[in-house]
């Protein structure tokens, strides 16, 4: 049905195999363990299997940027949903939403229940280059941070790289999946390898249950998303041919401007709870941050720069689905919108910096899911790229202070670090200013271009979002200020000489570092054949669009509003970091935020009482519902069995002494049953004779 296209740097085979790379290091692991290989050298399977599918995803990127089709005219763009809806159903005659390339992917056998086959287009190679370069450095990093300080491996330590390379093949799956079933098993497979990393720490009663809580919370969304592409199997099979597969992409992507609108908007709906849950949205938030309590390199990887972004991705794949239903558009604005903000303020009122970071990562993600329901997936992607890049710095330099403190990391108990850090203060200092938004970091031109859509779509929204970013970089710059100056205090667990982390640790934080300040250039000024925009090679695919037509930076060159509104949001990133001076630059021990909005903090500090609420509304409800059932199995079903079988037990238990093998016992049983065979004859007798 689409265009194949065969590579040319690469042989096609090479491609095929990219996701299985990591999952053979994974293997070779456990088989070092079962043959009792030296522990300190088991990570290097898992090493290698990453970097190759890194190298791959990099040839894979390059290719299909210098593959793509030609721009179509400026008339032709899209600027509405319907009539990208319209254009959707075109994709198997024009050729122009997706480049298809066959690479020698399709695996299966025609009537199998599951086919394996792969869609490679530009957005499969933005988030294939994203998972796999993060991945592979916090891989590296992981080598020291699982050690101890004498550089002794943790328990647990070929367990943990054999979980990394398993959850990159997943990751890898889901990104490469052709079809809605292995998409969803590579979205599963994701989650298991979630809960496994959480609750790492399994002997830790806190991890053990945030992994359950986040596994929990999951199969909400993940209820949701199965029963949309049940839906879409049940709509589309009628359409489809007999040789079709019904879910797979491009036939579903074909016959999609042919369902009602009421059809599009279930299947939407249902498909985006997979993403809430998957994506840490609110209302499906909570677990996110519990599941700080793995360790950090899990939170930078998992939670920060890949898993968490697999809703994302997924509303961006099925965007022919998603822009055809303005009523899932809109509620995907709502919810992020919602999200994004009471995300930031959480984040403002709290001490663990890896708490911090996690409702930074939920906010940001909320700021992605705007992006998507305002109309600019390419700006959702963008800035799903560039905050991998930094959010994964600052979860590992969170790491490296963690390393250093003794496992402390409650800003309460330190400050001053910058003279006993200082390699990780300047890369946690990039970190956060690309967090924050301040200009020419990458976080600026990808959150920019979302401000600007935003105010496009709706003032109100613009508004909300704008003070998203001012208390980003506020509270990014409180976390940083509080940790980094004032005076040195240092915990009891720290030691006598806590020292910077090792070069093994800081080495790939200089990679992120590097793409935390020019990520954001690959959306502004690159040159290369993709077009004037990053994911440039997307435009001429029909939804992939962006709202400004044009880069950030090009577009602030041409338009006077655009101007304005970049010195605006520049103005805003910076009187936060400025403000956050003004109030933590000495690190003060009295928190003065907590003074001045009283129970306005003490309402973000507690969360908004979300998860009370979740507590007091479903747990403890399923709880006694779950106890009336099992005192009903316990006591009524059971107790029934008892009762049934009481008769034969206390006939055998009277009867038991009888039979302890003693002569004397059974002499006294002969002579007593004897007696009463002669009485029983005797009453006969009688009885006859009368």
């Amino acid at each position: 049905m689409l265009a194949e296209f065969a590579p040319t740097l690469l042989p096609s085979s090479l491609y095929t195999t990219l996701p299985f790379w990591p999952l053979l290091g994974a293997i070779v692991v456990g088989i070092m363990l079962a043959v009792g290989w030296q522990r300190r050298r088991t990570y290097w399977p898992v090493v290698l299997g990453v970097a190759v599918s890194a190298v791959l995803a990099v040839f894979l990127f390059v290719e299909i940027g210098q593959t793509h089709a030609p721009a179509p005219p400026p008339e032709t763009e899209v600027g509405t949903w319907e009539e990208s809806s319209e254009r959707a159903t075109q994709v198997g005659e024009t050729h122009t939403i997706f480049r298809w390339m066959s690479f020698g992917s399709q695996f299966w056998e025609q009537g199998w229940w599951i086919e394996v086959n792969y869609f490679f287009d530009s957005l499969t190679a933005v988030m294939l280059v994203t998972v796999t370069l993060v991945s592979l450095m916090v891989v590296i990093y992981s080598i020291g941070y699982m050690r101890d300080h004498h550089g002794h491996p943790q328990r647990g330590y070929e367990r943990f790289f054999a979980f990394l390379g398993l959850f990159v093949f997943s990751m890898c799956m889901l990104v490469l999946a052709g079809n809605f079933v292995l998409l969803y098993l590579g979205w599963e497979l994701v989650g298991l390898c979630s809960y496994l990393l959480i609750g790492f720490y399994y002997k830790k009663p806190e991890a053990a249950a945030a992994a359950k809580k986040a596994f929990i919370v999951n199969r909400i969304g993940d209820f949701g998303f199965a029963l949309g592409i049940f839906a879409l199997y049940m709509f589309i099979s009628p359409l489809a041919g007999t040789n079709e597969n019904p879910l797979d992409y491009a036939v579903v992507f074909h016959y999609a401007g042919e369902l009602t609108q009421g059809q599009l908007t279930l299947v939407s709906l249902l498909l985006m709870c997979g993403a809430l849950g998957k994506s840490a949205q609110f209302p499906l938030h909570v677990w996110l941050p519990d599941a700080m309590e793995g360790p950090s390199p899990v939170s930078a990887l998992i939670h920060a720069a890949t898993m968490v972004t697999a809703g994302m991705y997924m509303v961006a794949r099925c965007w022919p689905i998603f822009s055809a239903s303005q009523a899932a558009l809109t509620v995907i604005v709502v919810l992020g919108v919602i999200g994004a903000f009471l995300a930031a303020t959480m984040a403002t009122a709290q001490y663990d910096i890896k708490r911090i970071l996690a409702y930074s990562t939920i906010s940001q993600l909320a700021y992605m899911f705007v992006a998507l329901g305002v109309g600019v997936p390419d700006s959702a992607i963008f800035h799903l790229y560039t905050h991998a890049f930094f959010k994964a710095l600052l979860f590992l330099c969170a790491g490296s202070v963690m390393h250093a403190m003794g496992g402390v990391i409650d800003l309460r108990e330190f400050s001053g670090l910058r003279r006993i850090l200082p390699k990780t203060y300047w890369l946690t200092l990039i970190g956060c200013l690309a967090l924050a938004g301040f200009p020419l970091f990458s976080g600026f031109w990808s959150k920019d271009e979302i401000v600007h859509a935003c105010f496009g779509y709706h003032w109100v929204v613009g508004l909300i979002m704008l003070a998203t970013a001012a208390l980003t970089a506020y509270y990014t710059f409180r976390m940083f200020f509080l940790c980094f100056h004032g005076p040195t205090r240092l915990p009891d667990e720290a030691g006598e000489h806590p020292h910077e982390s090792p070069p093994v640790m800081i080495r790939p934080l200089y990679v992120l570092a590097f793409g935390a300040i020019f990520a954001g250039y690959a959306g502004v000024w690159l040159e290369y054949s993709w077009g004037e925009s990053f994911l440039g090679f997307l435009r001429p695919h029909g939804f992939f669009h962006h709202y400004l037509h044009e880069s950030t930076l090009q577009y602030a060159a041409h338009g006077a509003a655009g101007v304005t509104l970049m010195y605006i949001s520049a103005a805003v990133a910076i009187a936060g970091i400025l403000l956050a001076w003004a109030r933590f630059g000495e690190a003060p021990v009295e928190d003065p935020d907590q003074a001045a909005l009283g129970d306005t903090w003490n309402l973000w500090h507690a969360k908004y009482y979300v998860d009370e609420l979740y507590d007091y509304v479903f747990v403890r409800p399923l709880r006694r519902v779950g106890d009336f059932f099992f005192a009903t199995d316990n006591n009524g079903i059971d107790g029934l069995i008892w009762l049934v079988t009481a008769i034969p037990r206390g006939a055998g238990a009277g009867l038991r002494f009888v039979q302890q093998g003693a002569l004397q016992g059974y002499a006294l049983g002969m002579a007593i049953g004897l007696v009463v065979l002669l009485l029983l004859w005797r009453w006969m007798d009688t009885a006859a004779a009368g």
